[in-house]
């Protein structure tokens, strides 16, 4: 039997992109800001826990019942093409670890996969450059009918409907490049 239960996606940075439901709804795609102007880390990685502490409780029933799944984009580690500054890897890898953390220590199944995974699948391209794999998502996630505010937020779209896919296939949309295309036109 396929999954139905909660799918919540991240595309964990500063600003983080999120998409959240069940498989054959539309998601709910939003961004949580968890690093402001001004933070040390700490208050970063307190503002990440307390957040995915937030939702788990709101779906405590989800969360007891085993039906909150995670998804999550690999974090890049240092020495990849493309690495950011170290202070940006620092702020990112802590979120990955305080949020997944968090949310294993609560019984949460947390899946992560790297982006160039998702993108292969949801953009039929897993070589794109970020900012316009990012802009690509947004598009397909439009013309899917989802409404994305920001490039992140599509990015955590892809990532849902990825966790979609593998959890409950026959759920998540079909993404034919061909049929998007004349939809988004």
């Amino acid at each position: 039997m396929a999954y139905s239960g909660i799918i919540l996606s991240l595309d964990l940075a500063s600003n983080t992109g999120v998409g959240e439901g069940r498989p054959g709804a539309v998601p709910r795609l939003y961004d949580a800001e968890l690093r402001r102007e001004g933070d040390d880390w700490e208050d970063t990685w307190s503002r990440a826990v307390g957040w995915i502490a937030d939702r788990l409780y709101l779906e405590r029933q989800a969360v007891e019942d085993g039906d909150f799944r995670i998804i999550v984009e690999a974090p890049i580690f240092v020495g990849k093409a493309g690495a950011k500054n170290a202070n940006s890897e620092l702020v990112t890898k802590g979120l990955w670890a305080c949020i997944t953390g968090f949310a294993r220590a609560r019984g949460v199944m947390v899946h992560r996969v790297h982006v160039s995974t998702v993108r292969a699948q949801f953009l039929g391209n897993g070589q794109m450059p970020g900012e316009a794999a990012k802009r690509e998502a947004r598009r397909v996630c439009r013309a899917l009918g989802w409404n994305p505010p920001s490039l992140d937020a599509a990015d955590a779209g892809a990532l849902w409907w990825y966790g979609c896919n593998l959890w409950a296939p026959n759920a998540a949309p079909v993404v034919d490049p061909r049929v998007l295309k004349r939809r988004a036109a």
